[in-house]
């Protein structure tokens, strides 16, 4: 039986940003689709069938909360994850409560992304619905409290990235990896994987 790759829908009005998750997120094996606005959107998740939808909060004519709320109201409808420049504990806090599953603030590391993706898809398999609040909720409070973790686990990737470019020993590249994470768990108090 051949496994259906997972439909992502991704909602920005910046064609850069839905062009940057749509060739990262195609890469690591998702199918995309992009829409510019919330009606678009709207639109695909009616004809279409997505499991994840990336959602931005500030859209031309319909808000992304609007989006979202409209999202939600089928039961069976794609997960939502709002990923957004609006780094604001309570805009968080209420995508969470009408049922977001995550809330990432540009900013964004893809491998972050791809994380919450996978979570997300996860809860969705086993559980047949979207994360609980509470997860939900917990997860949007981890990126807005801790910005630090989010631009460290950036520059550690970017660094490596860069470092086998330059052909520098794997080994070497690792023990680094190992070092650099140890001490920003350090600095932080959060163990970073």
């Amino acid at each position: 039986m051949v496994k259906k790759k997972p439909g992502i829908l991704i909602v920005d009005d910046e064609q850069v940003i839905c062009d940057l998750l749509y060739d990262e997120l195609s890469e690591r094996g998702y199918l995309c689709s992009t829409a510019l606005d919330g009606n678009t959107a709207l639109t695909r998740i009616a004809t279409q069938d997505f499991d994840v939808v990336l959602l931005d909060i500030r859209l031309p004519g319909m808000s992304g909360m609007e989006v979202l709320r409209e999202v939600l109201l089928g039961q069976a409808g794609p997960v939502v994850i709002m990923v957004t420049a609006v780094n604001d504990v309570d805009t968080a806090v209420e995508a969470m409560k009408l049922g977001a599953s995550d809330y990432i603030a540009k900013p964004f590391d893809m491998d972050m992304v791809d994380s919450s993706i996978r979570t997300a898809l996860e809860a969705r398999r086993t559980t047949g619905k979207r994360l609980s609040e509470m997860d939900a909720i917990a997860s949007g409070v981890e990126v807005l409290l801790d910005p630090f973790l989010n631009y460290s686990k950036m520059v550690t990737q970017r660094t490596v990235d860069i470092a086998r470019r330059l052909g520098i020993n794997e080994k070497e590249i690792q023990r680094w990896s190992v070092e650099k994470a140890s001490l920003d768990s350090k600095r932080t108090g959060v163990t970073i994987p």
